[in-house]
């Protein structure tokens, strides 16, 4: 009796541990009509000949819709009678005259054949972008009845004649036969179940991080899947999106009302969206301005203005932009003064209309000063603090409840004299600041071990689940990496998402920052860094769809202290009966892994779950042996298949691809002089050498898993060894290419195209040193398709054609010559709506990047 009572006091802790709303973070993503129409998504689930139905089929599956997109319409999906017959469930919401009383207002609508049928709903549009909603079709050939199932809500279309035959079953776009589709809403999917005949179900969980097959959960079939959004990885690896050289000392701040990223340079105005993930400028009409080295940006969502400041002891200035003027309010009167407010927090508070900014650092020394700008009077002011200390610092993250009225600050890099030369650390205290009775209290101290940690510059709080996410990085190394960590605002317990994102600190000439928007429910950072003589600015995007989850390889949980010790104790002894009794009964072998949740908010909790059977490690096909890949993701493949890039630290990564890189281009390796400049340069001649030498002889082990790829250094310089007639290498194939342009023939475009099918070179990977290798790439290989492509007459082979301008799309989407080539070699097959469509893409895309229309008509080009 004690045993069951205790076990029923232990389950119902663990049921007020768990969060109410779990999110499982996989499915299929669609593009849709963000992209253009080739670039759609679509699968096949049953490629080849189709599904075998004689008596009865079943279909279900789950489906919601990405937020916040401009355009909803579409197939759902479309099931095809052996070429005879369609039924289509289709969303439609662009009624045009929305008061007519004859028009069904509708969205969903199924159609058969060219007709409508007489089944059509709604779910709204929160329910779709917020919750996965269930659907179900069932259709018996004897009674003719079809039934659709729509979260328990029933519909039937009487008397269907559909006959034992083959089926074919698409989602999305589709390029078969004469029912062929070009449109598709931005939905998302997964959990997809087909049964015919009363016979053992088909599954498809689609929970796979890469490639273009969806496996059936019981290996019975491999489905197709052109151009997807695997849902795990979008929440699981940060996706690079953009990287701009900006004039002046650049700044950034955020609009989460819109979703969009402000860009501050000393010209103009540069905007990423988030809706399409597209760039835009605007140039100023006050002129130039002025931007002092140590300057930050930030926009107030309580009334939607975006201001540029600096403070300095003698002088404090801001700024307000008039995104209708173009115009900045005024211009500073001096652009280079003397800083003592470098890397400050700054944040905004509804009660006094206020800009408050916080700590910084300059003439050698830390600052945990306050300083208040009232937007209605336009006056600054010192605020005193009182409470807990709070030490001078810099590096630091800060963020805010909705209101401004409590301010979080994480951590930072300063000491308690705020002096330089007594002795700065890292610290680790989450402190709040009341900033209604002015006054700091401190909550705890993480208990961080083996790292030196700095924050990005802002903290996004979720005051409902009492959670905040920072960016965390190592502050004293120059190649250093960022990621995304998520604690709680109550007790020192942490976790950190493995996924990095590439950071090159150099103290002051750095920043870094994280955004969130709630209506993308989406992460975003952005990494910034100065040149020396302050004229430019490289700046960098990423995003991560939110909640993040765990990589295949991350480490389930992150302790910190004796308090959260006890706490993962407590829960372990929780949750381990829990499954010891699930196993029992059940008898199914589940993990336990640490995986994220979705909260009310749209922002993260985490707890322990159960993963889903499904969930397995993802097959390598016969391909993907023996082989490297560096278009794309960096993929490493041994004879068995296995991929071993991840067993890469980020550092590992870099000291592999800068040898193997410079082996495969220049034929010769790297010297070690070489990797100590650009991996180590920050070290002492001792230190380099050791980090070298530890570093090399991990990558040899690594590297020793196939015999077929040696690092060596018989030359006096390290590089790698491959037996090309073994290792197929894509970039070494490129190389060759590349190098006897004279004999460029249509087999050698083919396999141009096809290595570079995977993506850009390295397209997820920045390392300042790589950036030459990829701007040469993508020049090489627009040269080779434009001119091979100016052999070819329109009229002899425009499919051809068609192929080399995609191709050249991959790496310029704004490239004339390719849209000319792609638009007339579509009106040469009779294509002319996708030959206008492509047109009007690049006309988009052109006018988002240049700030201009393109100046020449449609008609111009296919003449």
């Amino acid at each position: 009796m004690n045993t069951m009572r205790l076990l029923l006091i232990l389950l119902l802790l663990n049921t007020f541990l768990v969060s109410k709303s779990m999110g499982q973070s996989y499915g299929l993503g669609f593009l849709s009509h963000d992209a253009v129409p080739e670039k759609r998504t679509s699968l096949d689930l049953f490629p080849k000949n189709g599904l075998r139905v004689d008596n009865s089929i079943r279909i279900s599956f789950e489906m919601s819709f990405f937020p916040d997109k401009e355009d909803y319409y579409g197939y759902v999906f479309r099931l095809i009678q052996n070429e005879k017959h369609n039924i289509d469930l289709i969303y439609n919401k662009r009624d045009t005259r929305p008061d007519d009383p004859n028009i069904d207002h509708n969205h969903f609508k199924l159609v058969i054949d060219d007709q409508y049928s007489k089944i059509s709903f709604n779910i709204t549009q929160a329910e779709l972008t917020n919750h996965w909603n269930n659907f179900s079709l069932i259709f018996n050939f004897a009674n003719e009845d079809l039934i659709m199932m729509v979260n328990n809500n029933k519909y039937v279309e009487h008397h269907l004649h559909l006959k034992p035959d083959f089926y074919k079953l698409f989602f999305g776009v589709n390029d078969f036969s004469t029912f062929k589709t070009n449109d598709c809403p931005p939905l998302k999917l997964r959990n997809i179940k087909v049964e015919t005949d009363n016979n053992q179900p088909y599954h498809w969980s689609l929970n796979e991080s890469q490639g273009n097959i969806a496996r059936e959960d019981q290996n019975k079939l491999q489905s197709e899947v052109v151009n997807p959004l695997w849902m795990h990885s979008l929440h699981a690896k940060w996706s690079y999106q953009k990287s701009l050289k900006v004039n002046g000392a650049a700044s950034v701040a955020f609009n989460p009302l819109t979703g969009e990223l402000y860009i501050i340079g000393n010209d103009s105005l540069l905007t990423f969206s988030l809706k399409k993930y597209s760039l835009s400028a605007i140039k100023y009409n006050s002129g130039q301005l002025n931007l002092v080295k140590s300057n930050q940006s930030c926009f107030n969502p309580y009334d939607s203005t975006l201001f540029n400041y600096y403070i300095e002891n003698k002088q404090k200035q801001i700024v307000k932009f008039d995104f209708k003027s173009r115009k900045w309010s005024q211009n500073y009167a001096i652009a280079d003064p003397s800083i003592d407010f470098w890397q400050s927090n700054n944040f905004f508070r509804t009660a006094d209309t206020s800009l408050y900014i916080i700590g910084g650092y300059g003439q050698f020394k830390y600052k945990n000063t306050i300083n208040r700008y009232n937007l209605g009077t336009h006056k600054w002011e010192n605020v005193i603090s009182g409470g807990a200390h709070f030490s001078p610092r810099y590096l630091a993250a800060t963020g805010t409840t909705n209101n401004g009225d409590i301010a979080y600050i994480l951590g930072g890099y300063g000491n308690n004299s705020g002096l330089q030369v007594l002795g700065p650390k890292n610290l680790y205290d989450l402190m709040q600041f009341n900033v209604k009775t002015k006054t700091f209290k401190k909550l705890y101290d993480l208990k961080i071990k083996n790292e030196d940690w700095a924050f990005a510059n802002s903290m996004i709080i979720d005051s409902d689940t009492r959670r905040f996410y920072a960016l965390a990085f190592p502050n004293h190394t120059y190649n250093s990496n960022l990621q995304l960590l998520i604690g709680s605002l109550d007790h020192p317990l942490y976790r950190v998402v493995n996924s990095k994102i590439p950071y090159e600190f150099s103290d002051t000439f750095s920043f870094a920052n994280i955004y969130y928007s709630k209506a993308k429910q989406e992460f975003i950072a952005v990494t910034l860094l100065r040149t020396s003589d302050n004229k430019t600015t490289i700046v960098k995007i990423y995003t991560l769809l939110s909640p993040p989850e765990l990589l295949n390889n991350e480490t389930p949980v992150k302790q910190a202290g004796k308090g959260t010790y006890v706490l993962i104790l407590l829960i372990a002894f929780v949750t381990l009966p829990a499954i010891w009794l699930f196993v029992t009964l059940r008898k199914r072998k589940n993990k336990v892994i640490f995986q994220a949740h979705q909260p009310a908010a749209h922002l993260i909790t985490e707890q322990f779950i159960k993963v889903p059977h499904q969930y397995k490690d993802i097959e390598q096909t016969p391909g993907n042996k023996n082989s490297i890949f560096l278009f794309g993701d960096l993929q490493l493949f041994m004879a068995d298949g296995e991929e071993i890039s991840k067993y890469f630290t980020s550092l590992l990564k870099e000291l592999f691809l800068l040898i193997l890189v410079y082996s495969l281009k220049y034929g010769r390796g790297v010297s070690p002089e070489k990797l100590i400049e650009i991996l180590w340069f920050d070290k002492s001649e001792e230190s380099a050498k050791n980090n070298r030498s530890a570093n090399l002889s991990k990558l040899k082990t690594i590297l020793q898993q196939s015999e077929y790829i040696q690092l060596s250094k018989t030359t006096g310089k390290w590089k790698v060894d491959i037996d090309h007639s073994v290792i197929y290498v894509d970039y070494y194939h490129f190389l060759q290419i590349a190098s006897d342009r004279k004999s460029i023939n249509k087999e050698k475009i083919n396999e141009l195209i096809a290595i570079t099918q995977r993506g850009n070179f390295l397209s997820n990977i920045e390392f300042s040193w790589l950036d030459d290798f990829k701007s040469e790439v993508a020049n090489e290989i627009i040269d080779i398709c434009l001119e091979y492509a100016d052999k070819i007459n329109h009229s002899d082979d425009p499919e051809f054609l068609i192929k080399i301008a995609n191709c050249i799309f991959h790496f310029d989407s704004v490239n004339e010559d390719a849209m000319v080539i792609k638009c007339k070699s579509l009106a040469q097959i009779g294509k002319h709506s996708l030959a206008k469509s492509t047109f009007e893409h690049f006309n988009k895309e052109f006018k988002q990047l240049y700030g201009e229309k393109f100046n020449k008509e449609f008609h111009t080009i296919i003449e």
